[in-house]
């Protein structure tokens, strides 16, 4: 090897001769490019060329049996020498194209690359014939092998000569040996060659043309259609490295396509070999999941519209077929694409062939359609009928071109063969109408001649024999797809179907499985479209027609979908919106019709039928008598007409007129059909399914429906009487005929109570006796004895309601329904039994899996949740003391000593009592008092802390896990409950009850799930009604009850869950507890100055100070902020933190009241109150100095570990200080309020200060977890730095100070913080200003304004931030800098206008518009003519289509599969909002200002009326191109949600502003006419110079406005006069109505004038009625 190495010219022969073996050479090869000191002339580029030209080559079989090329195509050493080669070309070149010379790697120099021979390396050699070989090689392998496998060469046999072929043979290696499929490595380094390759840095030398890069691309789609049909494990690999192929050679090849100039090229070679493997792959990699299928099938897509239907072209298409020519006589080379279709149609490949179809169809017309629109934008606008009938004749060709391959449909039954080619088939000429559908190519016409309505009507009937024949074959797939297809075509065209409406119906009711969903689908639009065009009437007379069939046998239609709830809660809706009220009562006659002429063995004396639509209504009724024709005859079910019916009269809206019309077809309904079967009740099955069950359910729904009826039909009497007698003398009565006789009944009672002129005794004993029946036959009691029913599930039908589903119906009636009158007329067990099972549903965890279905803990979650629950009478006693009487049996189960058994037996006292009379809604008073149970309470504590901690086993084990989660139950339930839902004696027998329970959960309940939860709720419930009456509660009872409150943290912490904090509950339990003892410190502050509380508030007082004293010592070293871990010194530590800050505050408000008595000079404290409050602070400072130590000490070590750049230890180890830094800030406040500041307590600020820039760089790595602590230490920085040492020591110091501390408020203000956060950085930045010098402060100006931010920082600030800080600046400055403020307005201006022209964020743009708007009201400021004008200029920036924010509908990248976020509607409220708060308050304060800017103020409000338009949905769907009918002049207004098809343009417009923006609008067109308001004070900005004088002066620009005020209202009459976009929404209309009221009072005769000479005719038809309405309803006439 070293000899050819020597040598050039050996070295050539030895790589290009037959001598030498493959193996022999790869190798030489890779010693040669390795190899720094072998130096042959131009290296790289010779050893490029050779390799390049033996894998071309191998490519090709060679006819020379001593060349052994081909077999090296799949050798992996010759792939990765390739790469390697390429890799070092493509860095060479992007180090030249970035630096302009190169700078070569290590290995660049090792191999010898010199800086002349990296970029400049040629190639001559086409190399795209080696790529399509191995990707070939997919394509035809026999059978997928995994890796090659090493086998030994065999030995050449002797020639005739005698010699050998080769003497010594070489060893083995990938290269000698055949395979014919290419390994998964092989493959991957093909992909990384071929990817660089064809990327930008080698594009200069490789540019293949279109007829090189073709088979590529073919073995490319070919390959993928072979590896997705196999599914072995190794091809699975192989799919993804093929598909990333896939995606570089099909973008390639897309843009390639682009770029030809011959089109009629391009279309032979995608319509000729290209056309079948495009197709069939497009449909293959579908089975490959993930986003790189939907790439390909988009790149194959774009390559198809681009190849296949060329803009010039697309005429010609359908030029021939359109011309009525014979087939074989077209010419056009565009037939070759149809032919292609009809041959895959026929062959193996139909699938795909018809798959590709509506595609090919939505490419043809989008772009048809793409060159209608530009011809329109250039001015050459041609008609759109000629284009929308190419489009319909290009849907023609394809559709025939199916069609004719429909298999013959007769008589003769179908082999199955020839039924999956007619599904396949109608499957693809479904997917063409619905494309037709989805482009709205269809044009209905009233002539039914018109060539499209033939065409579609004989698709229809096409369509509708399959139909026939799948009922023939009882073919479930063929079924479905006949009736989509007729579906679709009904959406396009409703005339369509009308002719066949009666003979869908039986196949409807009674689909085939596999076509149940096409069949409800179906009948949803059915009911749509007769909706829609006010035809319900024939809807519904044809389908109870149909229904009349199967009344003899209605269980056949249990499982149709015309029955389902999907179907039938459809109907209520389509009637309230599309159903004439006039139509109501003929529609009503229908079904009174089908209900009484229902059975033929029924006939009513007297009756007419009725036949036709237009009968007459007055029937002759006789006797009303019924008589059978023959005994036994089957009764005839009313179930499914009935069910309709519910559904129809549940859409109804009945106003007081139409009840009266109404209510005499109720009145026949029920005198000659309900009433028939109320009085002849029966208990067979078949009747109470067949009449009795839906009669009631009817009964029930009119009375609903109208009160009329209810009062005139069947008496409560007749109820007693007769139907309950029946049901109690019977027996075997349904389940469903009991629960809907429930229903009724109870409905009856409560409308005899609402009837007040009604109701007496004798009814309302009446009412008693059917509550009592239904509470019978109801059998809610079994749920007492089987908790397991409170979550049996029930779906909701009623025919499925038995067994346990039963009792959830029957709770759903009793209860959830029609409380309110069981608790009225029931007895007092009826109510105990409904609390008793509300007071069980937490005992048993529900069961989630049935989500859909009913059980009663949904039930009574919901009840728990509503209004109405609270409301019911008689129940809240009952229910409350329930509740209590539950906790009070708990405790007593878990005492164990004699002293806890006399405490349980206390608060039993308070339940076990009965009310004091019948009226009383609350319990008396029991014998034993509160103070008595609180007094015990504390005894026991005090026993319990002198013995030793040791738990007895004994009882409480097996007690524990029962009462656990039945305490868990009732506080789950009391902390649902209001407060105002218990009376004051409850609230403090709750109070009572959670101080027992607070010791007993911590006694003897273990700190898990359920005794952590216990704890929560007790406390929480405790400190609802502390809040709520502003006291300590049972905590000022004794101290000891204090501590109890406090020392839970080892209980808490004592098992793995509390210590966990998992699921956040020791958290909750730690924040409800502070707030229980800040509560409970306050009061106990305020009643220190009440002699008589006194004592007591000291005794707690002391209590809570030696409590937290103890603790401030350890906890405080020891205490850690650990995520998901809640520690015993931590919670000490908040606690103390919590304390110290309540005696701070009320510290300041002490001094605050103490300074005002020093002024009024009485009031004096006696010396003992004096000395025990000295006593009091004396002690809280010696607690202040031990935190302040022990948090100095703990603060210094953190600081101490920070450098210049802090570790993730070190950042980790200040957040466990979280809670000193933040009891940090209550001990400067309370030196500060004592007067005793010191500099070791503010000498920490600047090395907090340090910490917080420390953050910050970490926060810039990665870190924002440590957002929260930042901003802390940059709050404190704000406040307390301009008060310490270090910023005080020099000019210098703190110019530098203030510099690096905004930086750092900047960079901690633009995480995301939480709001708290967020608004104590705002309150910290306004103190610091308040404490800033005039020299600082000017500085401050200047770098927020961007003078001197270079100075400062190198990146921009966040745009959010910089105005959230320059409003706070500007607006809330001292009074006394205002001075400097306004000097700098014009600049401010100016950088807010800069703003909004840069900025594409939403929040950025409202918050500058808000500022503005503050700056317009802000009188101190004073602004002048131009500085209106600036601002008026940064809201005509926002009108420009280039503003960026209507960039953000336009910025989505072609394939991203990332969420686009762009403007929503809500989004373009909020703007408009801020436009509104900007120009009301320039029209209220700066009239006068405004004078010279009024025509620009009045163009700005005639663009925003365009943000209240909505495009007309019939325009959109006939027309094409009206884009340029709507172009709004504030297209952001109406940007809020465009369409689809406008998200390329800003011309398209979206959602109207909603009403709330309708309204302020009116009333800026209102504030025109009104006077402006200006204020001037005697010095500019310093009201105190002139004594707080202010003068008030009055502008009225009513005239100057009343100029313009025509031009605002011929723009809103332009609008309204539009064809294709309007303000249309009636809401809308309604509200900007008082604006336009007011612009005409603006107006005189000469404006009116004007607007009737500059109107169109509808302009000014509108015009006129406005001013008619103005005239009658608004203009003051003086009467």
């Amino acid at each position: 090897m070293e000899d050819n190495l020597n040598s050039s010219e050996a070295f050539a022969k030895a790589l290009k001769g037959f001598q030498t073996s493959a193996s022999e050479k790869i190798r030489l090869a890779r010693e040669a490019w390795d190899r720094a000191d072998v130096i042959l002339p131009h290296k790289q580029e010779f050893l490029l060329e050779w390799l390049c030209s033996t894998l071309v080559k191998s490519s090709t079989p060679s006819k020379n049996p001593k060349d052994a090329s081909p077999n090296v195509i799949l050798d992996l050493e010759y792939w990765d020498l390739l790469k390697e080669m390429f890799n070092g070309i493509t860095h060479s070149r992007r180090r030249h194209k970035k630096h302009g010379f190169i700078q070569p790697r290590q290995q660049d120099i090792k191999i010898g690359i010199s800086d002349s021979q990296g970029p400049g390396v040629l190639l001559r050699v086409p190399v795209i014939p080696m790529f399509t070989a191995v990707v070939q090689k997919l394509s035809t392998q026999s059978t997928p092998t995994s890796e090659p496998k090493a086998t030994a060469p065999k030995q050449g046999k002797k020639s005739k000569q005698g010699a050998t072929a080769d003497k010594t043979p070489a060893p083995a290696s990938s290269s000698d040996i055949l395979v014919e499929s290419p390994s998964l490595q092989v493959l991957e380094t093909v992909t990384s060659c071929f990817e660089m390759l064809s990327g930008p840095l080698m594009s200069e030398w490789f540019q293949p043309t279109l007829e090189q890069y073709t088979p590529l691309a073919q073995a490319t789609l070919e390959a993928l259609i072979e590896i997705t049909s196999q599914t072995s494990e190794n091809t699975t690999d192989k799919q993804d490295v093929i598909m990333k192929l896939a995606q570089i050679v099909l973008d390639r090849f897309k843009r390639l396509v682009i770029i030809q100039p011959n089109q009629k090229k391009v279309f032979s070679l995608l319509a000729g070999k290209m056309f079948e493997v495009m197709v069939r792959a497009r449909v293959s990699i579908r089975q490959i999941p993930g986003a790189s299928q939907e790439l390909c099938q988009d790149a194959i897509g774009a390559i198809m519209r681009t190849g296949l239907f060329h803009q010039e072209h697309l005429q010609e298409y359908t030029a021939g077929y359109t011309a009525g020519k014979d087939e074989k006589s077209i010419q056009s080379y565009h037939k070759q694409l149809f032919d292609q279709i009809a041959i895959m149609i026929k062959s193996d490949h139909a699938a795909e062939a018809l798959d590709v179809m509506p595609m090919l169809l939505k490419c043809f017309v989008e772009e048809s359609r793409r060159k209608q629109r530009s011809l329109a934008s250039s001015g050459f606008e041609r008609g759109m009928d000629s284009a929308r009938d190419t489009e319909f004749a290009f849907f023609k060709i394809l559709y025939v071109l199916a069609k004719k391959q429909l298999p013959r449909i007769g008589k003769d039954e179908l082999s199955e063969e020839s039924l999956d080619q007619l599904v396949l088939i109608m499957n693809g000429l479904n997917g063409l109408l619905s494309s037709v559908l989805d482009l709205n190519m269809y044009q209905p016409s009233n002539n039914e001649e018109e060539d499209q309505y033939v065409f579609m009507s004989t698709s229809f009937n096409t369509i509708n024999t399959c139909l026939s024949t799948a009922q023939d074959l009882s073919s479930g797939r063929l079924q479905s797809t006949s009736l989509a297809g007729i579906m679709t075509l009904s959406q396009l065209d409703d005339r369509l179907l009308k002719p066949h409406l009666d003979s869908l119906w039986p196949i409807l009711l009674k689909p085939s499985p596999e076509a149940m969903e096409a069949s409800l689908e179906l009948a949803k639009t059915l009911l749509e479209i007769y909706g829609k065009s006010s035809d319900l009437k024939i809807f519904l007379t044809s389908l109870l027609t149909t229904l009349r069939e199967y009344t003899t046998q209605p269980e056949q239609l249990k499982q149709s979908p015309l029955f389902s709830r999907a179907f039938l809660d459809m109907i209520p809706s389509n009637i309230r919106s599309y159903l004439p009220l006039p139509q109501a009562p003929t529609i009503l006659d229908i079904f009174v019709t089908e209900l009484m002429t229902l059975d033929s063995g029924m006939e009513i004396d007297g009756l007419e039928p009725l036949e036709d639509a237009g009968h007459k209504k007055k029937r002759k009724l006789n006797s009303g008598k019924s008589k059978e024709k023959e005994a036994g005859l089957a009764v005839r079910s009313a179930e499914p007409i009935i069910a309709i019916f519910i559904q129809f009269l549940k859409g109804l809206r009945i106003t007081a007129n139409q009840e009266k019309q109404l209510n005499k077809e109720f009145q026949v309904l029920y005198n000659h059909f309900l009433r028939y079967i109320f009085e002849n009740l029966d208990n067979s099955e078949s009747y109470q399914s067949r009449r009795l069950t839906p009669a009631l359910q009817l009964h029930y729904t009119l009375c609903k429906a109208s009160i009329q009826y209810w009062k005139s039909g069947m008496s409560m009497e007749f109820v007693m009487k007769h139907m309950i007698k029946t049901f109690k003398d019977k027996a075997n009565w349904s389940d469903a005929a009991v629960l809907t006789m429930n229903r009724v009944v109870l409905q009856h009672a409560h409308l005899t109570l609402c009837s007040a002129e009604m109701f007496d005794d004798n009814l309302s004993e009446t009412c008693k006796e059917l509550v009592r029946f239904t509470m019978k036959t109801s059998r809610l009691k079994r749920l007492l004895d089987d908790e397991a029913l409170l979550i049996a599930s029930w779906d909701g039908q009623l025919e499925h309601a038995t067994g346990s589903a039963f009792l959830v119906a029957s709770w759903q009636i009793q209860v959830n329904d029609w409380l309110d009158i069981v608790c009225r007329f029931g007895t007092k067990q009826h109510m105990e039994l409904v609390a008793e099972v509300i007071a069980r549903q937490f005992n048993i965890l529900a069961d989630n899996s049935t989500r859909d279905s009913i059980t009663i803990h949904k039930l009574n979650q919901i009840l728990l949740r509503s209004a109405n629950f609270y409301e019911v009478p008689n129940f809240r006693p009952i229910f409350a003391q329930r509740i209590l009487h539950g906790l009070a049996t708990s405790i007593s189960a878990l005492s164990e000593s004699e002293i806890e058994r006399q405490l349980a037996s206390t608060i039993s006292s308070f339940t076990d009592v009965e009310p004091s009379s019948k009226d009383s809604s609350a319990l008396s008073t029991p014998k034993s008092t509160f103070s008595d149970a609180l007094q015990i309470l504390v005894e026991v504590i005090q026993q319990q802390t002198t013995r030793p901690k040791t738990k007895s086993k004994s009882k409480t084990s097996s007690s524990v896990n029962e009462q656990g989660p039945k305490l868990l139950s009732l506080l789950s339930i009391m902390h649902l409950l209001p407060l105002e839902y218990f009376e004051k004696f409850e609230r403090n027998i709750i109070l009572s009850t959670m101080a027992v329970l607070d010791y007993y959960i911590q006694r003897y309940l273990s700190a898990d799930q359920i005794g952590t939860r216990c704890l929560l709720l007790e406390r929480r419930i405790s400190n609802a009604i502390m809040t709520w009456r502003n006291d300590a509660g049972v905590l000022s009872q004794d101290p000891a009850l204090l501590s109890t409150l406090l020392n839970y943290a080892a209980w808490n912490c004592s098992s793995e869950y509390g210590g966990k904090d998992q699921d956040s509950i020791g958290s909750s339990i730690l924040h409800t507890t502070c707030s229980m003892v800040e509560g409970s410190c306050k009061y106990y502050l305020a009643q220190i100055s009440d002699q008589k509380q006194s004592e007591g508030a000291f005794a707690h007082i002391d209590t809570l100070l030696g409590t937290a004293l103890g603790w401030a010592s350890d906890a405080l070293k020891t205490s850690n902020v650990t995520e998901h871990r809640i520690s015993e010194p931590r919670i000490k530590v908040v606690i103390i933190s919590r304390i110290c800050q309540s005696f701070t505050q009320y510290l300041e408000f002490h001094q605050h009241q103490k300074s005002k008595r020093s002024k009024s000079k009485h009031g004096h404290e006696s010396s003992t109150e004096d000395s025990k409050l000295n006593e009091m602070w004396k002690t809280f400072g010696k607690l202040l100095d031990t935190v302040q130590a022990r948090t100095s000490e703990r603060m210094k070590k953190v600081i101490a570990g920070f450098g210049s750049s802090p570790s993730m230890g070190h950042v980790e180890e200040a957040q466990k200080c979280m809670d000193h830094f933040e009891i940090f800030k209550t001990l400067v406040q309370y030196r500060q309020l004592k007067g005793e500041i010191k500099d070791n307590c503010l000498d920490l600020v600047p090395d907090l200060f340090k910490l917080a820039k420390a953050l910050v760089s970490s926060m810039d790595n990665g870190r924002h977890d440590v957002s929260h602590l930042a901003a802390i230490l940059t709050g404190y920085s704000c406040e307390y730095l301009p008060s310490s040492k270090a910023w005080g020591s020099s000019d210098k110091a703190a110019e530098k100070y203030l510099q690096e501390l905004l930086v750092v408020l900047v960079s901690v203000s633009a995480q995301k913080l939480q709001e708290k956060d967020m608004a104590m950085l705002k309150s910290s930045y306004q103190s610091l200003l308040g404490q800033l010098s005039e020299e600082h402060f000017e500085m401050l100006l200047q770098w927020l304004l961007k003078e001197g931010v270079h100075d400062i920082e190198e990146e921009p600030m966040d745009e959010l931030t910089l105005v959230r800080y320059l409003d706070i600046t500007f607006l809330g400055a001292h009074h006394t800098q205002k001075r400097k403020v306004r000097r700098q307005i014009s600049k401010l201006l100016t950088r807010l206008i800069q703003i909004i022209q840069t900025s594409q964020s939403v929040p950025v743009v409202v918050s500058v518009l808000d500022m503005m708007a503050g700056i317009c009201s802000e009188t101190s400021f004073e602004l002048r003519s131009w500085e209106i004008g600036l601002v008026l200029e940064g809201i005509t920036s926002l009108m420009s289509p280039a503003t960026p924010l209507l960039s953000l509908l336009t910025s989505i990248p072609f394939g991203s599969d990332a969420s686009f976020n762009g403007l929503t509607n809500q989004d373009t409220a909020k703007i408009f909002t801020a436009l509104y708060h900007v120009l009301i308050n320039i029209a209220r304060f700066r009239q006068e200002e405004l004078t010279t800017l009024i025509p620009v103020f009045t163009a700005i409000l005639q663009s925003m009326f365009h943000g209240f338009k909505s495009l007309h949905a019939s325009i959109a769907k006939k027309q094409q191109g009206v884009e340029s009918l709507i172009k709004s002049p504030f297209m952001l207004l109406s940007a809020g949600a465009l369409p689809e098809s406008g998200a390329a343009g800003a011309s398209v417009v979206g959602d109207p502003l909603p009403v709330e923006c309708a309204e302020n609008f009116a009333r800026l067109l209102t504030a025109l006419g009104s006077k402006g308001v200006s204020h001037t004070t005697g010095s500019l900005g310093n009201q105190e110079s002139s004594g707080g004088n202010s003068f008030a002066i009055t502008t009225d620009a009513s005239k100057a406005f009343g100029k313009h005020a025509p031009y605002i209202l011929m723009e809103y009459f332009t609008i309204q006069s539009s064809v294709a976009a309007s303000i249309s929404q009636q809401s809308l209309r309604n509200a900007l109505v008082p604006g336009l009221y007011s612009l005409l009072n603006l107006c005189s005769d000469w404006e009116r004038e004007m607007m009737m000479v500059g109107l169109d005719n509808t302009g000014k038809t509108l015009l006129k009625g406005l001013y008619a309405d103005y005239l009658k309803y608004h203009k003051y006439t003086g009467r």
